[in-house]
């Protein structure tokens, strides 16, 4: 029965192939371009939220920010880590204290 399984697995996989290039072939959008993913960036939400603020921020009050507007619960180190990269590359964001971010003036 193990075979079986396997068997009719690969023709699925093989029809789906199929279609998929069948409908790129013809022009016809795939299913997966019918209903797009919206997704937001991490740094639009903080730039979004530092707008707002009109005022740099703790990395605490950014993150509650975000949960608060946009339903997202982001990881404090993470979020930190990537400021702190933007701040190093001298783009959007400015350190003006110890895990206190703003935006950089253009």
């Amino acid at each position: 029965m193990r075979s079986q399984e396997l068997f009719l697995q690969y023709e699925k996989e093989v029809a789906q192939f199929k279609l998929a290039l069948i409908q790129r072939l013809s022009g016809e959008p795939l299913a997966s371009e019918e209903t797009p993913l919206k997704r937001t960036s991490n740094f639009f939400m903080i730039e979004t939220v530092l707008v707002a603020a009109s005022k740099p921020l703790h990395v605490n009050d950014i993150i509650a920010a975000i949960e608060k507007e946009f339903g997202i619960t982001l990881d404090r180190d993470s979020l930190s880590s990537a400021i702190i990269k933007q701040v190093r590359k001298e783009k959007r964001f400015v350190r003006v204290a110890p895990n206190t971010f703003g935006l950089r003036q253009k």
